[in-house]
């Protein structure tokens, strides 16, 4: 049985016109809407398909950049990206850089020397990739991937201007697509309640539990384990390590940043509820894992979205992502009033600039605002 094609192969056929088999490269899509597709032919299909591994094989793993020319802007983009970028980046943040270099840049700047790349090269690219249709669903790309397809391109340019490769950065000039987005809204607080009472008799409870208490990220709690926990007083969890997909593997790597290193304290009710998810493990997984699937394997991100899901819809409760109960946790904190300082450390954030993306400003945040108002003057 013929194994599973990999990302770029498309169909090999026998074209009888010049009696040669043809192996295409499927390469994403052109400015316009057109797929790019490459013919590799030869006398049988194993020639035809063993020159098309060895083109996906160097578009794949990089190359030395060209000499006695000026480089085009795809050899540049796939240059920086196999090297530069992948010698700075992890694994995972890497894996994305390469397939947004590759299926959103890259094609569409093959025939650009990179000395000539403009600002309007930038705009059109922009509005071809707002044209493009999605792989999945219905509609276009949507202005947020354009635009993180743009600032991974500009960083890919910032370091070409930097080795003076060019006179000016032409991202820097252009702005990306905006993306207005509606604020997440988290769960309220009675909502919160509901969840945390279910929890009391739901089989995976303590991990939302968790999530509720600590606001810790789905990949940190997945890759959670047992030695990163003390239940004895002062409780915490430390943050070591979190959940990703690289090369197609569920592994655990460290987390994103430094600050995303980090010992969170335990509620009671965390407490308690660990503990009672300790005791009822009947296997136990090699790594030491908080939450395993029943046969001791690791829970992965879509399982644990799935049964997120049936909790919301046994209470009967709107679909909220998983990532919502981080939004809640900084949202109770802020309201307890917790110095901002505080909740960044708590949170993991790189920056404290995140809470404006975090922070839900609640009616109680208001009314809190006001009695102190009235207080100081005299209402």
């Amino acid at each position: 049985m013929p194994g599973r094609r990999q990302h770029g192969e498309g169909s090999v056929y026998h074209r009888a016109s010049r009696n040669q088999w043809v192996a295409v490269a499927d390469l994403g899509w052109k400015p316009g809407g057109k797929r790019d597709r490459r013919e590799f032919t030869g006398p049988d299909p194993a020639s035809a398909i063993e020159k098309r591994a060895k083109f996906l094989d160097r578009r794949r793993d990089g190359f030395t950049l060209p000499r006695g020319r000026q480089p085009y802007v795809s050899e540049w983009v796939l240059f920086w990206v196999h090297h530069t970028a992948r010698a700075q980046l992890g694994p995972t943040s890497w894996e994305a850089y390469r397939q947004k270099c590759e299926d959103l840049v890259a094609p569409y700047f093959e025939h650009v020397r990179l000395a000539e790349l403009s600002a309007e090269d930038i705009e059109g690219w922009h509005a071809s990739l707002l044209a493009r249709p999605k792989q999945r669903g219905k509609g276009t790309l949507s202005p947020a991937t354009v635009g993180m397809a743009h600032s991974i391109f500009s960083a890919c340019l910032k370091e070409a201007a930097r080795r003076r490769r060019i006179a000016v950065n032409p991202c820097s000039i252009v702005s990306p697509p905006t993306a207005d987005r509606e604020p997440p809204e988290p769960p309220s607080q009675e909502e919160l309640d509901m969840v945390l009472e279910r929890c009391k008799t739901w089989p995976n409870g303590a991990r939302w539990v968790l999530a509720i208490t600590t606001g810790l990220r789905q990949g940190e709690a997945l890759a959670l384990c047992w030695n990163c926990v003390r239940l004895k007083s002062p409780a915490s969890v430390t943050v070591r390590q979190s959940q990703a997909r690289v090369d197609g593997e569920w592994v655990s790597k460290p987390p994103k940043s430094r600050k995303s290193r980090r010992s969170v304290p335990l509620l009671a009710v965390a407490v308690r509820a660990l503990e009672a998810h300790h005791a009822a493990q009947a296997v136990t997984d090699i790594a030491g894992r908080v939450f395993t699937r029943p046969n001791g394997q690791p829970v992965h991100r879509r399982t644990d979205w799935q049964d997120w899901q049936d909790l919301l819809a046994d209470l009967g409760l709107p679909h909220y992502r998983v990532h919502d109960l981080r939004h809640a946790y900084a949202t109770t904190l802020l309201e307890e009033g917790t110095d901002p300082r505080v909740v960044q450390d708590l949170m993991g954030w790189s920056s404290a600039a995140m809470a404006e993306i975090y922070q839900h400003v609640r009616p109680a945040m208001h009314a809190r605002v006001v009695s102190r108002l009235d207080e100081r003057f005299g209402g």
